[in-house]
C-alpha cells in the first residue's frame, strides 16, 4: 500500500520564464526547415547545434551551450554538407566531437574548436567522411556505453560504423520500409526502430537479429521511438488511425501490446519525446506545436502522469541539454533549448525550494559521467561495460567540457584550473570498479581493498568513510585496466587528429555561388522550347549575348544581347528561323558573333550575328554544311584551332568540319550505336566519345578513324557526359546505371579498362552537364529541370573525386553557360562566372570562395590561365599536324599585391578577452578610474574665478 502515498519530488517542477531579451536571435532563421527524422536542434555540454533555413544548404549554427541575448559577433555557422543536414548528435564521451548525416546521403564527424575559436567553423574538415549511402540519412545516433560506436539509418537500413578505425562493421536490412526512428538502451546492448510498415523491433546488432517485433502505431504517418533509460520501458510517439496523436508506453518484457497508451489532440505535427533518465522526467512537443507537456511515468502500472503543460513560441525543434551542464544551484532539474521561426529559446524547469544555498542531492542523483564503459574494438568483439556515475554536486563534480582527443586520461578529471586530479571522489551503483570490460559469460571482478596509505596522502579533509573508499577504489587499477586505458588513449589520439588520411585540404570546398541582382537578369522569356534533345547543352552565352530555343515551326532561336538586360517585349521578337527544328547549337570560342546550328534535317547552318544584335529575324545563313544522312544531335567547336568542329548523327558516324573550307575533313565510322556526347582533350590532339554501346572511345583523329584505347562506360542507356581533367591525363564522365540513377565517374585516360572511382548522385531522368575549371581543378554538374548545382574537385591522389558544396536555387535551372576565365572579378574571389537559364529568364550568377584579406591578389587560388579564348593555329595548321599550345595569362591586377606576400596579421588583442592581463580590468578597478575621473573634473582650480577679478566702485561713488 505504499505505492498509495508516494509522492514524486518533480511533481512540481515548472518551466522559469525567461525574458526575450535573453532569447538568442541573432541570424537564427528557422522558419523553413525540411521535413526529416531529426529534432533540429541538439546539445552537448559546451556547445548547442541547430539547423537553419533549408535555403542555408547543409549548415549547422553552433552556439556555446549557455549563450544567451544579443551575439556579439554573429552566427557561428558550419558548413557540414552539400545539402540539409537531417539529423545530428554530440558524443556522450567527447564535448566536441559532433556526427551528422544529411539528405546528400552522407555521414561526417566533426571535432569542433574550443570556444575561443568559433570562428574557424567556415573553414573546418570533418575528421571522418563516412562513405556515401545509397539513400539519404535519416537518424544519426551514438552508443551509449562504447566509445566511438556510430549508428545511422538509410531508409530500411541500420549501419553501424566504427569511427575509430573507420569501418563499416554491421549492416542490418531486416526492415521493410522506411525507418523513422531509432533509439539505444542506456547499456549499449539492443536499440528499437520505429519504421513506416508500423511495426516496432528491438534489434541485438551484434547478433544481426531482430530480438522482439510488435505492432507499433496504426498510422504511416512519422512516429517516434525512445528507450527509456536502462528500464524495461520503451516510449513511443505517433498516429492513431483514426489521425490522432497518441503516445504509448511499452514493456520490453511483454511486448505485445502497450501498457498505456494517451491520445495528445489532433495536430499534424510529429510529437518529439525527451526523457531524463536520472528524475523520470517526459517531455512532449511537436513541430508546429505551442506548448510542451511534462509528463512523469509511474513506477507501478507504467501510465502517464500530466504535472505540467506550458505555452510558448511555435516550435520548429526541441532539444535537451546533458545533466552535467545544468545550473543544479538553482534548482534547474532539466533544461530544453526551443527552437523557433527566429530565436532560440533556453527553457529551465526548476523544483520550488526555500533556498538553494546548499546542495540538494535529493534532487539531483549521480549521473552518467563522460568516461566510455568500454572500446569499441571491445562491443564489437561482444564484451559489455557499465559507465561510471559522477556527483552533480558542484564541490565534487567534474569540470565539463572533455575534449578525450587532446590527451585526458581515463580516469582523470579536468579541473577549472586546467591541471588534473586523481582525488575527486567517483561512485558507481551497481559496481566499484567500472573501467573492467565485463563479459556476460565470465564471473564480476572482484573489488580491491582500499590502503590506508592511499587515503592519507589526500589533500582533502574531513571526508566521510565513503567518500574515502570511493577514492581509494578509483585510485586502484588493474593491469588490465592500464591496459585498456593506454589502447583507448591511441584510438582517441586518432579521432581527435584534424585531418584523417581519407579528408582531404580543398580551397574551394566552400564555393559560394550567388545570383546578381535581378536589374542585370533578362525576363519574361516566352514559349521557352523544351524538346531539344537531352545530347544538346541547351543553352549557349559568350561574353556579348546568349541563345535561347523557342517553340514555334522551323528551329526557332532568340539571341539576346547581355548588356541589354531588362523585361522583352511579348511578342514581335527577332529569332533565327530554320528550315527544321534546331537540334544544338554552339558559338565560336574565337568569334564572338559566329553561330553554328546543327538540325534535324542533318543540315548544319553557319550564321554571323551583326554587330549590335538581330533586328529582324534571319533566314538566310552565311552557309550550310551537308554530309550527314541523319538527324544530327551535336556539335562542338575545337579548344585550340580556328574553324574546326566535330558533329554526330543518328547515322553513327562523327564527323570533323573545317568551315574555312565549308566542307568535311575527316570522319569516324567505328560506333555501332548513338554517340551520347564527344569531347576534346585540352591540347586539341584527341577526341573522346561516349556510345549507347556502353563503351568510351578516344581517338586521334588525325592519325586512325580507328580509337586508340577504349573501355566500359556508363552502363545506362538515357545519355552521358564526359570532359578531360587534369591536363588531360584523366576522364570524367557522367551517366546513368542501370536502374537509373545518375552516376559519375573517374578514368585514367591511360587505362579505361574500368572507372578508378564512382559515385551516385541521385535518381532524376536529365543527364548531368559537366563544366571543368581547370585553374581550380573543379567539375560543376547540373541537369535540365534541376533545383540545385553539384560540384566535385578532381584530384589525382585516391579517391579522385572529392564532393564539394552544393548550391540550392529558388527556381529550376534548364541549363548554365560558363564565361572564359578572364572575365572573373578576381578581386571579389570570382574564380567562375556563368549565366542560368530559367524557363522565364536569363540570370548571370558568380562562383566565390570567402576570404578575409580581399585587398590582396590570392594567388593561392588563381595561377596563371590558360588563354582559351585566342586561337593557335588556323584549321589547315591542325590538319598538317600541328599541336600549338596556348599562352598563359596572370590574371593579378595591377594595383593588387600577391597574397603570398602579404605581411603576416599580427593576433588582434579581444576587447572582452579575461584573460588578457594587459585589458581586463577588476570591478573596482574600473569602479576607481571612474571615480578618479570625475574627480578630476570637479577638482577645485588654482586660478581666480572671473567674477572674483571685477573691480568694485566706493561707497560715495552710488546714486542715492
Amino acid at each position: 500500500m505504499a505505492w498509495r502515498f508516494k509522492t514524486s519530488k518533480y511533481k512540481n517542477a515548472a518551466p522559469k520564464v525567461i525574458k526575450r531579451e535573453e532569447w538568442i536571435q541573432e541570424g537564427i532563421s528557422a522558419g523553413n526547415l525540411m521535413q526529416c527524422s531529426g529534432n533540429h536542434i541538439k546539445a552537448g555540454c559546451i556547445y548547442m547545434t541547430f539547423n537553419v533555413d533549408s535555403s542555408g544548404g547543409g549548415n549547422l549554427g553552433v552556439l556555446p551551450v549557455s549563450s544567451t541575448g544579443r551575439l556579439v559577433n554573429g552566427l557561428p555557422l558550419l558548413p557540414a554538407h552539400g545539402d540539409f543536414v537531417s539529423d545530428f548528435e554530440f558524443s556522450p564521451f567527447d564535448d566536441y566531437l559532433l556526427a551528422t548525416g544529411s539528405a546528400d546521403n552522407s555521414v561526417k564527424v566533426w571535432l569542433l574548436p574550443e570556444e575561443d575559436n568559433l570562428s574557424e567553423l567556415s573553414n573546418l574538415n570533418p575528421v571522418v567522411a563516412v562513405p556515401k549511402q545509397n539513400h539519404k540519412i535519416e537518424n544519426v545516433t551514438w552508443n551509449p556505453m562504447a566509445e566511438g560506436v556510430l549508428t545511422f539509418t538509410c531508409n530500411d537500413c541500420v549501419v553501424l560504423y566504427d569511427v575509430t578505425s573507420q569501418e563499416q562493421k554491421i549492416s542490418i536490412n531486416n526492415h521493410k520500409d522506411q525507418i523513422q526512428s531509432i533509439s539505444w538502451r542506456d547499456n549499449g546492448q539492443v536499440f528499437v526502430t520505429s519504421c513506416k510498415d508500423k511495426r516496432l523491433r528491438i534489434i541485438d546488432p551484434r547478433a544481426s537479429s531482430v530480438v522482439q517485433e510488435t505492432q507499433g502505431h496504426d498510422n504511416i504517418r512519422d512516429s517516434r521511438a525512445l528507450w527509456l533509460g536502462d528500464k524495461d520501458l520503451l516510449c513511443t510517439t505517433g498516429f492513431s488511425r483514426s489521425r490522432e496523436r497518441e503516445v504509448k508506453v511499452w514493456d520490453c518484457r511483454n511486448f505485445t501490446s502497450s501498457v498505456s497508451t494517451l491520445g495528445i489532440d489532433s495536430n499534424t505535427g510529429t510529437l518529439i519525446p525527451l526523457y531524463d533518465a536520472d528524475t523520470g522526467m517526459l517531455f512532449l512537443t511537436g513541430k508546429g506545436d505551442s506548448n510542451i507537456r511534462y509528463y512523469e511515468i509511474s513506477e507501478k502500472d507504467s501510465t502517464l502522469t500530466e504535472n505540467n503543460i506550458s505555452r510558448t513560441e511555435q516550435v520548429k525543434g526541441v532539444g535537451m541539454v546533458p545533466k552535467r551542464a545544468l545550473n543544479v544551484m538553482e534548482g534547474e532539474v532539466d533544461r530544453l533549448l526551443l527552437l523557433t521561426k527566429q530565436a532560440i529559446i533556453p527553457i529551465p524547469y526548476i523544483v520550488p525550494r526555500k533556498n538553494y544555498l546548499e546542495f540538494h542531492d535529493d534532487l539531483f542523483p549521480d549521473t552518467a559521467s563522460d568516461e566510455p564503459g568500454l572500446s569499441a574494438t571491445a562491443w564489437f568483439s561482444g564484451a559489455n561495460g557499465q559507465r561510471k556515475i559522477v556527483s552533480l554536486n558542484p564541490q565534487r563534480k567534474t569540470a565539463i567540457g572533455s575534449r578525450r582527443g587532446l590527451g585526458l586520461q581515463p580516469g582523470e578529471v579536468k579541473e577549472a584550473g586546467g591541471g588534473t586530479s586523481a582525488d575527486v571522489p567517483v561512485t558507481n551503483k551497481t559496481q566499484p570498479e567500472t573501467s573492467q570490460v565485463t563479459n556476460p559469460s565470465s564471473p564480476p571482478a572482484s573489488v580491491p581493498n582500499a590502503s590506508p596509505s592511499a587515503t592519507s596522502q589526500s589533500p582533502v579533509h574531513n571526508r566521510t568513510d565513503e567518500e574515502k573508499a570511493a577514492e581509494a577504489i578509483s585510485d586502484d587499477v588493474t593491469d588490465e585496466d592500464k591496459a585498456e586505458a593506454e589502447q583507448r588513449e591511441e584510438v582517441q589520439k586518432k579521432v581527435s587528429a584534424r585531418i584523417f588520411s581519407g579528408v582531404r585540404q580543398c580551397k574551394f570546398k566552400h564555393w559560394k555561388c550567388k545570383t546578381l541582382h535581378r536589374s542585370t537578369h533578362i525576363e519574361n522569356i516566352r514559349k521557352l522550347d523544351r524538346t531539344v534533345p537531352g545530347e544538346s547543352n541547351f543553352f549557349v552565352a559568350n561574353k556579348k549575348r546568349c541563345v535561347v530555343p523557342i517553340e514555334g515551326s522551323g528551329g526557332l532561336l532568340s539571341v539576346f544581347e547581355l548588356d541589354k538586360p531588362g523585361k522583352l517585349q511579348d511578342a514581335g521578337l527577332p529569332v533565327l528561323q530554320h528550315q527544321s527544328k534546331a537540334t544544338d547549337y554552339s558559338w565560336d570560342p574565337f568569334n564572338d558573333n559566329r553561330l553554328v546550328v546543327a538540325c534535324d534535317d542533318a543540315k548544319i547552318w553557319v550564321w554571323d550575328i551583326p554587330e549590335g544584335g538581330l533586328t529582324e529575324t534571319l533566314t538566310e545563313p552565311r552557309g550550310t554544311l551537308r554530309g550527314h544522312m541523319e538527324k544530327i544531335y551535336f556539335v562542338i567547336f575545337h579548344p585550340l584551332a580556328r574553324d574546326i568542329i566535330v558533329t554526330s548523327a543518328y547515322d553513327f558516324t562523327v564527323r570533323i568540319w573545317d568551315l574555312s573550307e565549308m566542307k568535311e575533313v575527316l570522319q569516324l565510322f567505328v560506333h555501332p550505336d548513338q554517340v551520347f556526347c564527344a569531347a576534346w582533350s585540352p591540347d586539341g590532339k584527341y577526341l573522346c566519345t561516349v556510345c549507347k554501346d556502353g563503351k568510351i572511345r578516344i581517338f586521334n583523329p588525325r592519325k586512325s578513324p580507328n580509337p586508340v584505347m577504349e573501355g566500359p562506360g556508363p552502363e545506362g542507356s538515357r545519355g552521358a557526359r564526359a570532359v578531360f581533367v587534369l591536363e588531360g591525363n584523366y576522364l570524367f564522365v557522367s551517366g546513368f546505371d542501370k536502374q537509373s540513377k545518375r552516376m559519375v565517374f573517374m578514368y585514367d585516360t591511360g587505362d579505361l579498362s574500368k572507372p578508378l572511382y564512382e559515385d551516385s548522385i541521385d535518381e532524376c531522368p536529365a543527364i548531368l552537364v559537366p563544366y571543368y575549371d581547370e585553374d581550380s581543378n573543379t567539375v560543376f554538374l547540373s541537369g535540365r529541370g534541376d533545383g540545385q548545382m553539384y560540384a566535385y574537385e578532381v584530384a589525382t591522389e585516391e579517391p579522385y573525386l572529392f564532393p564539394l558544396a552544393t548550391t540550392k536555387f529558388p527556381t529550376a535551372s534548364q541549363a548554365f553557360s560558363f564565361l572564359p576565365k578572364y572575365l572573373c572579378n578576381v578581386k571579389e574571389v570570382e574564380f567562375a562566372k556563368a549565366y542560368r537559364l530559367t524557363q522565364t529568364s536569363v540570370e548571370p550568377v558568380t562562383f566565390t570562395v570567402p576570404r578575409v584579406r580581399l585587398e590582396y591578389f590570392q594567388d593561392d587560388l588563381f595561377p596563371e590561365t590558360r588563354v582559351t579564348w585566342e586561337p593557335t593555329m588556323t584549321s589547315k595548321d591542325w590538319l598538317a599536324g600541328s599541336n600549338r599550345q596556348p599562352r598563359t595569362l596572370s590574371l593579378q591586377p595591377k594595383d593588387m599585391t600577391l597574397l603570398s606576400q602579404a605581411p603576416k596579421e599580427t593576433p588582434k588583442v579581444r576587447k572582452f578577452e579575461s584573460y588578457n592581463a594587459d585589458t581586463y580590468k577588476t570591478d573596482e578597478q574600473k569602479k576607481e578610474e571612474l571615480m578618479s575621473a570625475m574627480t578630476n573634473k570637479l577638482s577645485k582650480q588654482e586660478a581666480p574665478l572671473p567674477q572674483d577679478l571685477a573691480e568694485g566702485v566706493d561707497e560715495d561713488e552710488w546714486d542715492d
